[in-house]
């Protein structure tokens, strides 16, 4: 009898055990992640998606996403504090002045940005001497700033840039005259003018990339399977937005404050333009490197690395 407790005590024991080691495997399987971003804006809806749909906890990581400035952001990327940033435009410029990052995947290649002004501009002309509000100096907002007015015929060198920081805090800005005219995506531009601004001009025809996926070399070439695993569940997120409206609006909703009405106008406008399979072609690459100005001839190979969302993009076009 006592022998048969003392078996049964070890086979608990042992089963106890097993659960336990068999936890710790799952937990080991599973990376805590950072991704940093600017600002939290529509655009950013491959991540949000990524997340909410499980897409990068089936690739084992578990995603923080922390907003930053986008000059801390790429700090943070190059010390590995986060893995990834969704932050474009500025990244890229940091790249072109020698930065050892690269882009691996591009969401949108062609944002959209309306011109936004304060009720008391009546004309783009009225603007001379004004404050235009940025996110960050020469970043991408600032850049389609100055193509909307330079085709209503006004040098932007005639204008005060001041940098603003988030969508949220450039739409309140121009909303409350702090700065007279600022450039607003969707869904930031509808809200403007429900709150009585107005639009000066469009998007341009030839709008800067909106979002995508940048990573270090560093991590490109000590974890390759790592940065696979990313591209992977952004890809599946790309193709998910593409193929699912309804879901993605829902998605948006949690995670960028706005009406419902806003959020479909979002995606049928900007949104259902997303890049499926991730990437750009040369000829698009080295047009938009040279807009950002390319003073050390940095070449699209330094740029970016579209060889891991190329090998995804097969793999996952092959299951279907």
């Amino acid at each position: 009898m006592e022998n048969v407790r003392i078996r049964h005590r070890f086979l608990v024991a042992l089963i106890t055990l097993f659960v336990a080691s068999a936890g710790g495997i799952a937990q080991a399987q599973t990376q805590k992640v950072r991704i940093s971003f600017s600002s939290r804006s529509n655009t950013s809806v491959p991540y949000y998606v990524a997340v909410s749909k499980g897409f990068f906890r089936d690739e084992g990581m578990d995603v923080e996403i922390i907003q930053a400035n986008p000059r801390l952001g790429v700090m943070a990327l190059m010390n590995g504090d986060v893995s990834f940033t969704g932050t474009f435009v500025s990244t890229v410029r940091g790249i072109l002045s020698g930065f050892p990052l690269k882009i691996v995947l591009v969401a949108f290649k062609k944002g959209v940005y309306y011109l936004i002004a304060h009720p008391s501009i009546k004309d783009v002309q009225d603007l001379k001497g004004k404050k235009l509000g940025v996110s960050s100096i020469r970043g991408a907002d600032h850049l389609v700033a100055e193509e909307l007015l330079r085709s209503k015929g006004l040098n932007p060198a005639l204008m005060q840039p001041v940098a603003l920081g988030d969508t949220s805090v450039r739409l309140q800005s121009v909303i409350t005259g702090a700065v007279e005219v600022t450039t607003l995506s969707p869904p930031h531009d509808l809200m403007a003018q429900k709150a009585g601004v107005k639009v000066l001009a469009g998007p341009p025809e030839i709008g800067m990339p909106a979002s995508g996926m940048i990573t270090s070399e560093r991590l490109i070439k000590e974890n390759p399977q790592f940065v696979r695993r990313g591209v992977r569940a952004l890809l599946r997120a790309n193709r998910f937005i593409d193929e699912n409206r309804a879901e993605t609006i829902k998605v948006l909703l949690q995670w960028v404050k706005q009406t419902p009405e806003i959020a479909a106008r979002s995606y049928d406008v900007e949104l259902k333009s997303i890049l499926r399979d991730g990437t750009m072609t040369d000829s698009e690459m080295e047009s938009f490197i040279d807009r950002l100005g390319n003073d050390k001839k940095r070449t699209i190979d330094d740029v970016r690395d579209f060889s891991f969302v190329r090998s995804v993009w097969k793999e996952l076009e092959t299951k279907n």
